[in-house]
């Protein structure tokens, strides 16, 4: 019988920085609001989409090899996007052939406004 998981995890838990861990509880004993620019909240989401971005990057390459076709992640594309978290420095990776296009955050797109970043955090 598979042990059911208890979903609530305590901040230690979630931040293995004590420097952000501290911000972050800092933050959260203020009273402001979560996703406020500026928040740790902010820097926790940037970490969250880069990680989604490689993630998409690998897979796309992974794909593409499976099909028989040369091709390889080939470094990143460093760009900011507004949220309701604040700017967030996010890098999109680069394949050799060029045929990548992230779903989470496309191409020439500079806001990350679509209720996304409010759902991510509300997973944690």
């Amino acid at each position: 019988m598979a042990k059911k998981r208890n979903k609530t995890r305590s901040l230690e838990e979630l931040f293995t920085d004590p420097e952000q861990l501290k911000r972050m509880q800092a933050h959260l004993y203020s009273g402001k609001p979560v996703l406020e620019r500026g928040s740790g909240f902010a820097e926790m989401l940037q970490a969250m989409v880069n990680a989604t971005l490689q993630g998409e990057a690998v897979a796309h390459v992974t794909d593409d090899r499976a099909e028989g076709k040369s091709n390889k992640l080939n470094g990143y594309i460093d760009k900011i996007v507004i949220s309701d978290a604040g700017p967030l420095s996010i890098r999109t990776p680069r394949d050799r052939n060029g045929n990548f296009e992230p779903e989470l955050i496309p191409k020439r797109q500079r806001e990350f406004s679509s209720g996304l970043d409010k759902q991510i955090l509300a997973s944690i």
